[in-house]
């Protein structure tokens, strides 16, 4: 077992072993189920799903902790952890997912997927037991957004492609199954799975999901040049037990929408690298799709490319694709839209709520996916004029072009390969999970702002066997590349009621944590230079910061035990991404609570 650090007080006094853990310490929380996730908002002592409940609102409904008295807060305890590279690597590994409480049992993971029990029952912090799953060290980009609860397991996804269960109350694994496909050919190919056609390279980043004893698991890997999927496993074996993919085979509608020569849908990205919504009224799970793939060059996929840059509508039982909206056809500026799907009603409508990368927050019906309304969110956005009011598109967009040119200025085609263009591809909300306070109805997205320079590098045009990567497997496919500008970081307060900006503040640096809403009158994020910070609601003024010493990339939770409400963040990751000034920012791992 390894102890944290408590930073609140001494040691308290001896008083008798059995005795006095079984006066100080709950009895244990119940197996979470369907009902339990379904109802998340009636326990806000425990935050028993990825983004707190299922319509992803992140917002505790705990209030001892509020605008009245948060300058007192204070660290309560501290716990390292290990799970980090210092290997120079700006973009990872990185663990990037909140933290799951349940009765005073913390959980999370780190980059490499290994999962943690921490004990803080009493007050303070301690790790019960470390699940290793003997991730490959050398894997490229490896991330984890956070495990899944679900009866009496803890699940997670990792960097290799595999999902795992572990025994939420003794560490051990129960099932442990590869589910991507890391290193194999396409075996729906002529001359079977032994054939010489080209490698993929499949992984996991986003947190799963687990919904009516099914735990959902998004294929994460678009960039690297494969399809993207989502799988649902039974929770109790692992087997699969269905898979839709985001971009339609030859046959599917849609598939049309791909009006290449060279199969360019085969390695057209669509991946889910951010966990879905769920919707129990439809019983519709809801996902965003990342970028087509190459990213950066329009003209190697001619026609619209579905269900890139879209929101899918996914049926819980059979998988099936029940609606999709997509919000920029034939895309080239790196706007996945991935992030998190906000679900609430406004004015008797269902909708659902999304940041979008690409400078716009939108309305849609979550019932059928329907454009309902927007506004624009971040500074400036100069690839579209505007969206059409009825469909939701780019006014510019022309349904009998297979090649889009909206503003030409700002659109990275092959006769114009560098060109300006705002926002910058982080967006915007990146990946970054938004909140939602139901009771004032407001929206909260932190992230980068500001513009780029984004190109198209011809030399990525050589086309491998069948459509394949030409850069071999698993290399980044990119069709070019982007720079940041002139980037800065934002906090938004959108007023979804009346559809517009009711505050914004901004930072010198972007925000890669999140945001969570809290009853108290309060927004929480950790800003990109290790700043755990709390601010007005309603007007984003700051009223409290605690220097965390390094950067994150995972967003803050809430829980409460002993009757004490605590914030607590996952301190891991690195910065850079457009910001010299901390590229050679520090790298650590700890976990810190801060209570009154």
């Amino acid at each position: 077992m390894t102890t944290g650090i408590n930073l609140r007080r001494m040691v308290a006094p001896v008083v008798g072993g059995a005795l006095a853990a079984a006066i100080a310490l709950p009895a244990a929380a119940a197996d979470v189920s369907q009902y339990r996730l379904e109802n998340a908002d009636a326990e806000p002592q425990n935050w028993i799903t990825t983004f707190q409940n299922y319509a992803s609102h992140r917002y505790s409904g705990l209030a001892q902790i509020n605008r009245g008295n948060v300058a007192n807060l204070k660290a309560a305890w501290i716990v390292p952890f290990g799970g980090t590279a210092l290997d120079g690597a700006l973009n990872g590994p990185n663990a990037e997912g909140g933290i799951l409480a349940d009765g005073g049992m913390l959980f999370f993971n780190d980059g490499w997927g290994t999962i943690y029990k921490i004990d803080a029952r009493d007050g303070s912090g301690s790790i019960v037991w470390t699940a290793d799953p003997a991730t490959d060290k050398e894997a490229e980009g490896a991330r984890s957004r956070g495990p899944a609860l679900w009866g009496k397991n803890v699940y997670g996804n990792n960097v290799d492609g595999r999902a795992i269960a572990v025994d939420r109350n003794t560490g051990e694994f129960v099932w442990d199954v590869q589910v991507a496909r890391t290193i194999l050919g396409y075996d729906n190919l002529p001359g079977g799975p032994d054939a010489e056609h080209f490698v993929i390279g499949e992984k996991f980043t986003a947190a799963p999901l687990a919904v009516e004893g099914k735990i959902l698991v998004g294929q994460s890997a678009g960039d690297w040049g494969t399809r993207g999927w989502l799988a649902a496993l039974d929770a109790d074996t692992g087997e699969e037990l269905w898979r839709t993919y985001t971009i339609p085979a030859p046959g599917e509608p849609g598939h049309e929408t791909w009006a290449d020569d060279h199969n360019a849908w085969r390695t057209g990205g669509a991946s889910l690298w951010t966990t879905g919504s769920y919707d129990p009224a439809t019983r519709l799970t809801i996902w965003g799709t990342a970028n087509p793939v190459p990213m950066f060059d329009p003209e190697y996929r001619p026609g619209d490319n579905l269900w890139t840059d879209a929101a899918l509508g996914f049926n819980i039982d059979t998988g099936a694709i029940e609606w999709g909206f997509q919000y920029i056809a034939n895309e080239s500026w790196d706007y996945d839209e991935i992030n998190v799907n906000l679900l609430y009603d406004v004015d008797g409508v269902p909708v659902m709520g999304h940041f979008a990368r690409n400078g716009f927050y939108y309305h849609l019906n979550r019932e059928d996916g329907t454009f309902v309304n927007y506004t624009q969110y971040v500074a400036e956005v100069t690839w579209t004029a505007g969206l059409d009011p009825k469909t939701g598109k780019a006014i510019e967009y022309d349904p009998s072009k297979l090649v889009q040119t909206y503003i030409p200025a700002t659109r990275n085609l092959r006769a114009f390969p560098e060109v300006p263009s705002c926002p910058t591809p982080a967006g915007g909300l990146r990946w970054q999970p938004p909140a939602f306070n139901p009771v004032k109805m407001i929206a909260y997205g932190a992230g980068d702002d500001g513009c780029t320079q984004v190109n198209v590098d011809l030399e990525n045009e050589v086309v491998g066997p069948q459509g394949g990567n030409p850069k071999g497997p698993g290399a980044v496919f990119l069709g070019g590349g982007g720079g940041f500008t002139s980037p800065f970081g934002s906090l938004t307060a959108v007023d979804v009621v009346n559809m517009k900006v009711q505050a914004k503040a901004t930072f010198p640096w972007g925000n890669q944590s999140g945001v969570m809403a809290s009853a108290g009158g309060l927004v929480w994020t950790v800003n990109r230079d290790g700043s755990v910070t709390a601010y007005n609601d309603e007007n984003l003024t700051e009223m409290w910061s605690f220097p965390g010493g390094i950067s994150t990339k995972a967003p803050i939770s809430s829980y409460s035990t002993g009757g004490t409400q605590y914030i607590v963040v996952l301190m891991n990751g690195r910065s850079g991404g457009g910001y010299d000034d901390l590229a050679s920012q520090i790298s650590g791992a700890y976990v810190i609570a801060f209570s009154l």
